[in-house]
């Protein structure tokens, strides 16, 4: 784990002598460039490195191995170059764990905080320490050795050995059991180590059964679990030790004025750690619910597809909530305030009480002025956890909001409690400083010849100054070796133009270069370009496709249900429940349109017997089943609505709240008799845009959409059709139109105006056809085109791996669009030809075909590639 720690890395298991498929899908999916292979070939067969070496991404594989498991050890600490510390000492260190086999499990609760510290995690055997241990130690000049474990583990000898080596201070974590071990390092975690491992979770543990699970686990445990917070890991076995339970018995019910409700989390699956021991663990835990809240922007301001306390307040920024349910300074009409705005994200559910919110949010340690506060409309449901907040005073880039101690007590009915303190700091966007780009592309050789350079510029702004120009007095020629001189060049660039050809008289030749001064552009922020020179390059034959790369989806809009007043016949029509996707879970975005909510009431219900809503999620069904096993009639749609959010399952993707934040929704009773199987279909507003690029291996002058987009969705089109009788052609067609069918489910189309190609700015509308456009003329040639799609279903994206396969195609003759003789992919008109199909080149004098040949700077070539998922392409914002 100390290795994996300094690298930044997960850790994957595999099979001695096969790569485990979830391995390999793992390192494919995510693009995974480096893989350290640890152990040698007894522990990893040389047969799973070749596997690895073989996935399609390619990894580099490196082997850290030594001649048994204590030189490998010391092999893998030889890899850590940084100098780590234990935890209270400032001395070069290592952590020192028994080896064999039956101990091992008393080195894994230490693994989170190896990981943490980027501590080495030495081997020894109980009564003799390994002579490449001691080296390891003596050569690197170790000072501080930790040893997990009690004398029957590490013995007093080892520890003499230690001191012998030179090493300054030995100290050591006891224990007789594993657990016991665990539980130590957990106090440690929380007390004397806690300001070296920085964030350590006061209401968090993780239960785990020890070797490999709790290694594997550490770098989770030790950031991602809880957002940057260490979870300290205890370790249990068949049942939950002694140990184990008097730690989670002693947990403190409060922490200063604010109680704790700490939340066990267990790594693996029953055989791992048992029901029944999660349930001990439960019941041993003292602790009782506390209130927590984050402070968040409103809006999406992280620009990541969602809103969420992620989102950092922006100065004034946020516009002023114009429903919901407010409780005012006066108790009278909601306040008109348009100040700016921020939302407080709580644990559990509270009322919005501006008195008590002024009682507690502070800016800059000063009591803030808060004019409104309002239950959040977040999904068309009133979001009992989310208080939208309107300030009556500005925010300014650098202030604080500040949520402090106090007695006052939020929640809803009687369940009311303080709120930990927090606070965040309001951040202007970042300034723009980056400058603008000059990209020159000039072509020689080519059968017709070329005598421009083809210039554009970029900008992370996405725009060029207005009054930025290039001049003559910027521009400069140095000819190729073979090339006349050139003495004057011809162009004309307008004022804030992204691209400009420079024509220098005469065909380039190859080594012609064109330079130009620093400072020839600017953007919108003043920031200007740096000297640039490009060279003209010999013209390619047949250009190929080397890669297809898709971004990651980005969600952007979530389906929502409305559960029938008719589902619960007892309730009034003014008062339901909406349920909408949540922006992390497998129904986000354009996945939830396809999903069911479905009500039933049990034929054995009984309304005698105390209230039983049972919550099933099924991810591969698409469906959430709720059934009503039994209860009173004092049953309400609060119990309904608690019911839904206390199913993990459901609570991790979907969020639920009263339809009209209106006074009496809690308590309207629930009357399902008249309930059997009633379905709820999605509204279909789920969206999910993300982006594919395409690479080629030569620049090209022209490209046919229609068709390229055609083969890279061939894959997608065969996955998801619906029947077998569907064609590949009505395959595609369904993809490309079915956003903007009426009926929700949706397909895959090209986003309006936002068809992007290199840096020339090209814009395309399709609505929804997909066009043929050319990509020539006054713009430069590319070796990339990127689409941006929006979509309104999951499944029929492309997904990684799929086959983009492409056949020699021409284009040339009289249907040439732009500079006709570089490299390109162009479609004649009157004869299907062009991007795709294969056949022979064109008479230039008629449109027979006269002869074969696929290798021309005309036409593109056969190729075969898969397509990536990576994080060089960028979802559209």
């Amino acid at each position: 784990a100390g290795l994996a720690g300094y690298v930044d890395a997960p850790m994957l298991l595999t099979s001695t002598d096969s790569l485990h498929g979830g391995a390999a899908d793992f390192i494919e999916d995510y693009g995974v460039s480096t893989v350290y292979v640890l152990g040698g070939a007894a522990a990893v067969s040389d047969e799973v490195v070749t596997d690895i070496e073989s996935l399609t991404s390619q990894p580099q594989v490196t082997r850290i191995a030594g001649a048994d498991r204590y030189a490998t050890a010391v092999a893998m600490a030889s890899k850590i170059e940084s100098e780590s510390s234990w935890c209270g000492t400032e001395a070069i260190s290592a952590v020192l764990i028994n080896g064999s086999t039956d101990m091992l499990s008393f080195g894994v609760a230490v693994q989170t905080i190896a990981y943490r510290l980027q501590l080495p995690v030495l081997m020894t055997a109980a009564d003799e320490l390994p002579e490449v241990t001691a080296e390891y130690i003596t050569e690197n000049d170790v000072e501080h050795i930790q040893i997990i474990g009690g004398t029957d583990t590490v013995s007093a000898e080892v520890a003499s050995a230690l001191t012998t080596l030179g090493v300054d201070t030995v100290a050591r974590v006891d224990g007789d059991s594993a657990s016991a071990v665990s539980v130590a390092l957990a106090q440690m975690a929380g007390n004397g180590c806690g300001d070296a491992l920085g964030l350590v979770s006061n209401d968090r543990v993780a239960l785990v059964r020890g070797n490999p699970d709790g290694v594997v686990a550490a770098p989770v445990l030790a950031s991602s679990l809880a957002s940057g917070f260490l979870v300290p890991p205890l370790v249990v076995g068949d049942s939950l030790p002694a140990s184990v339970r008097d730690y989670l018995a002693a947990t403190p019910k409060a922490i200063g004025p604010n109680k704790l409700n700490l939340g066990i989390v267990a790594v693996g699956g029953n055989a791992a750690v048992s029901e029944a021991t999660m349930e001990a663990a439960l019941a041993a835990a003292a602790s009782s619910g506390a209130l927590t809240v984050q402070i968040g922007a409103n809006s999406d301001t992280n620009r990541d597809g969602a809103t969420n306390a992620d989102d950092p307040v922006r100065p004034d920024s946020g516009v002023a909530a114009t429903g919901g349910t407010a409780i005012l300074v006066d108790a009278t009409t909601p306040s008109n305030s348009t100040g700016p705005m921020f939302t407080l994200y709580f644990s559990d559910d509270v009322a919005p009480d501006i008195p008590r919110l002024q009682d507690i949010i502070e800016i800059n340690g000063v009591p803030a002025v808060v004019s409104n506060a309002v239950q959040s409309r977040a999904g068309g449901a009133c979001d009992n956890r989310r208080i939208d907040v309107t300030l009556g005073q500005a925010l300014r880039a650098g202030d604080t909001i500040s949520i402090v101690a106090s007695s006052a007590k939020f929640g809803t009915a009687t369940d009311q409690r303080t709120v930990a303190p927090t606070s965040t700091a309001v951040t202007a966007a970042g300034a723009d400083r980056t400058r603008p780009t000059i990209s020159i592309v000039g072509i020689a050789g080519a059968s017709t010849p070329r005598q421009v350079f083809d210039v554009s510029f970029a900008d992370n702004s996405g725009s060029i100054a207005g009054t930025a120009q290039l001049l003559p007095s910027e521009v400069t020629v140095v000819a190729g070796p073979g090339g006349a001189a050139v003495t004057s060049t011809t162009f004309t660039h307008t004022a804030g133009s992204s691209s400009v050809q420079v024509d220098i008289g005469r065909a380039l030749v190859p080594g012609d270069r064109l330079v130009i001064a620093p400072g020839a552009v600017a953007d919108a922020s003043g920031n200007v370009s740096a000297g640039t020179s490009g060279s003209a390059i010999r013209a390619q034959a047949s250009p190929r496709i080397t890669s297809v790369l898709m971004s990651n989806p980005k969600h952007f809009a979530h389906a929502s249900w409305t559960v029938p007043p008719s589902v619960v016949a007892g309730a009034a029509g003014n008062h339901a429940i909406t349920i909408s996707a949540k922006g992390g879970g497998d129904a986000a975005g354009a996945a939830g349109n396809t999903w069911t909510m479905v009500f039933d009431r049990a034929s054995t219900y009984s309304s005698a017997k105390p209230l039983d809503i049972d919550v099933r999620v099924d991810p591969k069904g698409q469906r959430v089943t709720v059934r009503f096993n039994s209860g009173p009639t004092s049953a309400n749609l609060g119990d309904l609505l608690a019911a839904l959010k206390a199913n993990a399952d459901f609570d991790a993707r979907f969020a639920a709240g009263f339809s009209t934040c209106a006074t009496g929704d809690a308590t309207t009773q629930l009357g399902v008799a008249d309930v059997r199987n009633v379905s709820v279909a999605s509204s279909g507003t789920g969206r999910t845009v993300f982006a594919i690029e395409v690479n080629f291996n030569a620049f090209v002058d022209a490209i046919d959409n229609t068709q390229l987009l055609t083969d890279a969705l061939a894959a997608a089109a065969v996955r998801t059709r619906p029947n077998a009788s569907e064609t590949l052609a009505q395959g595609i067609t369904r993809i490309q139109n079915a956003a903007v069918d009426a009926a929700p489910g949706g397909g895959l189309t090209i986003a309006s105006d936002i068809l992007v190609t290199g840096s020339n700015g090209l814009e395309v509308n399709s609505s929804p056809a997909l066009p043929s456009v050319t990509v020539g003329g006054t713009t430069a040639p590319v070796r990339s085109i990127r689409y941006e799609f929006a979509t309104a279903r999951v499944s029929n994206l492309p997904m990684a791996r799929d086959l983009v396969e492409t056949v020699s195609g021409h284009g040339g003759g009289t249907a040439v669009v732009g500079p006709p003789a570089i490299p390109e992919i162009v479609a004649r008109p009157a004869v299907a030809t062009g991007y795709a199909p294969d056949g022979p080149v064109p008479d230039p004098n008629s449109v027979a075909a006269t002869a074969q040949d696929t290798v021309d700077e005309n036409f593109n070539g056969a190729s075969q590639v898969r397509i990536s998922v990576s994080n060089s392409v960028k979802a559209p914002s």
